[in-house]
């Protein structure tokens, strides 16, 4: 199979004949741009637990002639990689991270900002705001780690007045719900690292019928990424066992601010009509700001 283009394109063109060994490779890859490009492909081998030859033969799937050749590939890409936020992240790791513990999470999770940042475009997020508009209904769903932002995302998208279906969780409720989606509809996915297999065969079902997918996603190996309309990369580093969601909520920020700017009447009525209901059902404690 003839693979060309720059590196992401070739590892997302291979993706279905890449073996799972190679996929692990390529997310290695993705996630390590700088060390890869000037480390050995045994060097490389040790950080996953595999060998120097795997990693030659990753380079050779995607086409390049052997591991050098795909080290001048990643430093080909490099200027064009470099955006403002790329280049202030690599003025801060010439710098030591702070000893304390939550000194090196806000100091991780700032890189992962910065990260995310420079990895999305405006015409990305432009196109994700004109199928948002245009859908019948936004169907949102997210399990395990990803079900708190994506419970987030739907209640932002209520209040706002558009008509959301939140599936969070996983198994025998999210095939309910995905059973009567429909092609004027959309679905935003999203799924970080060990992928569940409801989120992912709700994606496929989705493209079967013709739904559109917005996949938000941490790597463009993952299985949603491949099968979206849309797909938005985040960082997702973090200190102690668990990954580190804030650049996954600063997206979902991103999106929610750039989608009332476009609706304010349509938001400013909806807020007013959830304030009203929030009143009259005496559902919110509301306190005095005066102490005397």
């Amino acid at each position: 199979m003839e693979n060309k283009g720059s590196l992401k394109e070739r590892i997302s063109n291979s993706l279905e004949v890449l073996s799972p060994k190679h996929k692990q490779v390529a997310r290695f890859v993705l996630d390590n741009w700088y060390f890869t490009s000037f480390s050995s492909a045994s060097q490389v081998g040790e950080k996953i637990d595999t060998s120097a030859a795997t990693v030659v033969r990753f380079s050779q799937a995607l086409g390049y002639e052997g591991y050098p050749e795909l080290q001048d590939a990643l430093r080909a890409e490099m200027p064009n990689y470099m955006t403002t936020a790329s280049r202030m992240q690599k003025r801060m790791s010439s710098t030591h991270p702070p000893d304390s513990t939550p000194g090196q999470v806000f100091y991780t999770d700032v890189k992962n900002i910065e990260k995310t940042a420079s990895a999305i475009s405006i015409e990305s997020l432009n196109a994700a705001l004109d199928k948002i508009q245009k859908a019948h209904r936004i169907f949102i769903i997210g399990a395990g780690v990803s079900s708190a932002p994506a419970a987030f995302l739907a209640h932002s998208f209520k209040v706002m007045g558009l008509d959301t279906v939140s599936v969070i969780g996983e198994g025998l409720q999210t095939a309910v719900d995905f059973a009567r989606i429909e092609p004027s509809d959309l679905v935003i996915a999203i799924d970080l690292w060990r992928y569940v297999r409801s989120t992912v065969s709700a994606v496929y079902r989705a493209k079967k019928v013709g739904t559109s997918v917005i996949a938000i996603t941490d790597s463009i190996v993952s299985p949603i990424s491949k099968s979206a309309d849309i797909a938005f990369e985040i960082a997702t580093g973090g200190i102690a066992h668990n990954l580190s969601v804030t650049a996954l909520i600063f997206l979902l920020n991103v999106i929610v601010a750039m989608l009332a700017d476009r609706v304010p009447e349509q938001v400013y009525e909806s807020l007013k009509r959830v304030d009203d209901a929030y009143r009259e059902n005496e559902l919110l404690i509301i306190q005095s700001t005066s102490f005397r």
